[in-house]
């Protein structure tokens, strides 16, 4: 069983104190806002926005948002400034001093498009279904699909339609994500973001990656050495590559609230 995450705190502020500069990267979506059944209906959890920004104002931290929506959809509901924002999975990353659009996402643009058609086609009396056109990437939800089979009948849509060269297929909860088929995602985009917030430096920074999807693991994979990956979830997955667990956005409001309020 992984320990609770309010026992990997005093390691973490210890890390930062010794650095001076720590990463915190997270999530958005059942990490700072509770899940809901319509996506476009998330926001931040009540309260967590004064943490986050005093978090963010600390010279010591470094704040990143890394979501599957995005960037714009994710900057605009988060609301923040001085933070940076990773959107579509990392394939897209703005931030200071950074402003940055993975190149093989325009040339999967036309697959991508074919996938949307398609799937939107056999979906179409399917209630319950979103296709979600991020530009860059795709979402196909159906959380809100309630009839008998829906779950088969969305994974064959997206297999016919979107299993073809130069997309990949990922499944996360009630989720399908398809994407440029490209070696790039949230492990990825953080070590980018790590890259370059260090650069010049001559230690590697630590991290702390918070998230509560599949689609984080590989980013657990990546600060595993730095601090580690707290996956949010209750109970937690049997198995993860993140180091600790919290219940719910209630604990990780907890825990950017001590790293903000630290001495």
């Amino acid at each position: 069983m992984l320990p609770h995450a309010t026992t990997l705190l005093p390691d973490l502020l210890a890390r930062r104190r010794r650095s001076g500069r720590m990463l915190v990267a997270l999530d958005f979506d059942g990490t700072l806002s509770p899940i809901v059944p319509r996506p476009g209906d998330a926001a931040l959890l009540d309260g967590i926005e004064t943490s986050l920004r005093r978090l963010a104002s600390r010279p010591d931290t470094v704040v990143a948002i890394v979501s599957g929506r995005g960037l714009a959809d994710v900057r605009e509901r988060v609301g923040l400034d001085r933070l940076y924002y990773a959107g579509n999975h990392g394939f897209e990353i703005e931030g200071p001093g950074i402003d940055r659009v993975h190149p093989a996402a325009a040339r999967a643009r036309p697959a991508l498009e074919s996938c949307m058609d398609g799937v939107g086609r056999a979906l179409a009396d399917e209630s319950g279904t979103e296709v979600e056109d991020k530009r860059w990437t795709l979402s196909v939800h159906y959380r809100m699909a309630d009839r008998e089979g829906a779950e088969e009948r969305v994974r064959a849509a997206v297999r016919e339609h979107c299993d073809r060269p130069g997309l990949r297929v990922t499944e996360g909860k009630k989720i399908f994500e398809i994407r440029p088929d490209v070696d790039w995602h949230k492990g990825r985009a953080t070590a980018f973001l790590l890259d370059t917030v260090a650069e010049g430096e001559a230690k590697p920074l630590p991290a702390v990656f918070i998230g509560d999807d599949r689609t984080d693991e590989d980013a657990f994979e990546v600060v595993r050495e730095r601090g580690g990956g707290i996956v949010v979830g209750d109970p937690p997955p049997a198995e993860t590559r993140a180091i600790a667990w919290l219940r719910g956005p209630a604990e990780v409001a907890d825990m950017i609230r001590a790293m903000a309020e630290e001495a």
